[in-house]
């Protein structure tokens, strides 16, 4: 029989759930902003599903990394961008 695989998002749900300590002992706002880096991680799953022989916290970080990235290039724009 062969052995069943889990998928990125379960790895990232079990990943979550093992830093739930660390979750509860940050200030609320920190936990939103936890919240938030979390779900940068899923909105690129699908992509770190394919990266299966890396460890799943690479991915997770660079998914964090991207999104955030995303941000600060966007906030370069609206910064330079004329005025209407």
């Amino acid at each position: 029989m062969g052995r069943t695989v889990p998928s990125f998002r379960m790895l990232l749900d079990s990943i979550t759930m093992e830093l739930g300590d660390f979750r509860r002992a940050l200030r609320r706002r920190d936990q939103q902003v936890f919240e938030r880096i979390m779900d940068m991680a899923r909105e690129h799953a699908s992509a770190s599903t394919v990266a299966a022989s890396i460890d799943p916290m690479d991915t997770i970080v660079l998914s964090i990394l991207i999104e955030q990235q995303k941000q600060i290039d966007d906030l370069e724009e609206e910064k330079h961008a004329p005025s209407p």
